[in-house]
């Protein structure tokens, strides 16, 4: 998995702003203990003398000796914390997790204490493009579809959807490097965005780096990077289009076309072909509508490297009024 390194960089500033508000807190209620026990600070102190002069003479008589001392302190100092209602390690450096002790790292990657930041962060700047609390694998409802078997199809859209709602479900709960890229193609309302979000949002849960946009917006973004509009922040745009671990694009063939966008399209979807990157896409367009839009080489990728999944129906929009 990829740690989408723009959010990364986010969650471990959050992280070290909590860690030094943790420690802070820490430091006055050591002082507001300390003020109103003095013994407690002067038995800290002998406490590290014991330890420091041990350390000095590493006999074993000396450390024994130290070892019965230290002891001894120690349970002076419980007794005052009890007395003053705090609990035994009160006054420990106790770090604000127990796993990395705030290095944010842990076995050589960054900690389930940054990791669990990063998912929240991500599910927070999804939710601003998508329903990710409405739209979700527990919220689908299959039953909003017609049972009614559609002319010129196999079944009926209730089982349509169903089928792929089954694939979409077990595919993101498991985003393997031999997982195939997929392609939603349907006519509008047949529920293509809302199955994006449910996959977003799953694979988000999962710990995968996720991003979703509409193909307008970013061509825009890749467009700003090649014309030298947008500076840093553009760049890091475009370098999230082509790292993260899945990459949705909804609405494509809505962009306007042009050879920049066709060449754009194709080397993004190359470059994460060959890194293994996975990739969603939904489009309104049909295979004889695809192929009439695109180049030979686009089209080959779009009909060759992805699965396609057909949605089909009435519009559900229409059908709601919205």
């Amino acid at each position: 998995m990829t740690a989408d390194r723009r959010i990364l960089a986010k969650a471990r500033r959050e992280f070290d702003r909590d860690v030094w508000a943790h420690r802070r807190r820490r430091e006055q209620w050591r002082d507001r203990l300390y003020e109103e026990e003095p013994r407690l600070k002067e038995l800290d102190a002998q406490i590290q003398r014991v330890f420091l002069d041990a350390l000095a003479n590493l006999s074993p008589a000396a450390m024994d000796a130290a070892a019965a001392k230290s002891l001894d302190l120690q349970r002076e100092k419980a007794g005052l914390l009890e007395m003053l209602g705090a609990l035994p390690g009160s006054l420990d450096d106790a770090p604000l997790c127990p796993v990395c002790h705030d290095s944010g790292f842990s076995d050589g990657e960054p900690c389930v204490c940054i990791k669990e930041r990063v998912q929240t962060l991500q599910a927070a700047e999804l939710s601003g493009l998508l329903n990710l609390r409405g739209q979700s694998f527990d919220t689908f409802d299959a039953g909003i579809f017609s049972d009614a078997v559609d002319p010129g199809q196999n079944g009926s859209p209730r089982q349509n959807i169903e089928e792929i709602r089954d694939f979409c479900y077990a595919y993101c709960r498991k985003i393997r490097p031999q997982s195939k890229n997929l392609l939603f193609s349907g006519p509008p309302g047949t529920g293509k965005t809302f199955l994006s979000a449910c996959m977003a949002g799953a694979a988000v849960e999962q710990g995968f780096s996720v991003v979703y946009d509409t193909a307008v917006r970013q061509l825009a973004k890749m467009e700003a990077v090649q014309f030298g509009r947008g500076g840093e922040d553009a760049e890091a745009d475009a370098e999230r289009l082509r790292d993260c671990d899945f990459l949705i694009i909804d609405d494509l063939g809505a962009e306007f076309l042009t050879a920049f966008t066709q060449a754009a399209l194709l080397d993004l979807i190359n470059t994460r072909l060959i890194s293994g990157k996975k990739t969603l896409a939904s489009t309104n367009l049909t295979r004889p509508d695809l192929r009439a839009r695109y180049s030979p080489a686009l089209a080959s990728r779009l009909e060759g490297e992805f699965l396609w999944l057909d949605f089909f129906g009435a519009d559900l929009r229409q059908r709601s009024g919205g």
